[in-house]
């Protein structure tokens, strides 16, 4: 039987046609895929952090970013406008100039 491969998160297309594919050995590897999906969600939540505050920086309103996340002003507001905070665990994260990546 050969090696199998760590679990792994890969996100595909764009707009409407974004999708999460799965790679790896996700059945005999449960542990590990949870830990890899933990990892590409503090990465999209810093990814969201760094672009809401290019945002606010451009000029855009708490409405409008508030509309492009699909919430109301308000809980745009409430989540950006403090500390960022690890998506799971609430502890502070630091944020890093530069893309989004970062």
């Amino acid at each position: 039987m050969g090696i199998r491969s760590a679990p792994a998160v890969r996100i595909v297309g764009r707009d409407s046609r974004l999708r999460l594919h799965t790679v790896g050995d996700w059945e005999s590897r449960p542990l590990d895929a949870l830990r890899e999906c933990c990892r590409a969600q503090t990465a999209l939540a810093k990814a969201i952090w760094q672009t809401v505050r290019q945002a606010r920086n451009a000029g855009h309103s708490w409405t409008e970013i508030g509309n492009a996340l699909g919430v109301t002003k308000q809980t745009a507001w409430t989540r950006f406008s403090g500390e960022m905070r690890h998506p799971i665990i609430g502890e502070e994260i630091e944020r890093k100039e530069g893309g989004a990546d970062g």
